[in-house]
């Protein structure tokens, strides 16, 4: 058997696991919340984004423009053309006091149509 003294201590553990006292709250450390649960100010990182309601205004521009865009929603604005037209077949037939003949033609344009009387463009129609 041998004798001497023998240094038995505690094993070296790495530190680069844990966090320190001095990393609490700080870039790169644990984050920390104020009393309304929030990261504090100087724990926000710089974010260049957009707010919601940048977004949210962007958004509504954009859609209004394209709403405004004649050439936008070809299907609907033709529905709503050929309902508009068939309200206005309804309000002549039965609004209309009609004692001769009555008829109604629906046109698009007036190429190769001869007829008497003023075309009003706006309504689409002749007026007598």
């Amino acid at each position: 058997m041998a004798y001497g003294t023998v240094n038995v201590g505690q094993a070296q553990t790495d530190d680069s696991k844990y966090l320190t006292t001095e990393q609490v709250g700080t870039p790169s450390g644990l984050a920390t919340l104020d009393a309304n649960g929030k990261l504090t100010a100087s724990q926000r990182p710089d974010v260049d984004a957009y707010t919601r309601k940048q977004t949210d205004d962007l958004v509504d521009q954009d859609v209004a423009a394209h709403n405004e865009n004649a050439s936008a929603h070809g299907d609907i604005r033709a529905s709503i053309a050929a309902v508009d037209a068939a309200v206005k077949a309804i309000e002549l037939k039965y609004g209309t006091e009609i004692t001769k003949n009555p008829f109604s033609v629906g046109f698009t344009d007036l190429s190769a149509v001869n007829v008497t009387g003023v075309w009003n463009a706006s309504l689409g129609r002749i007026e007598f």
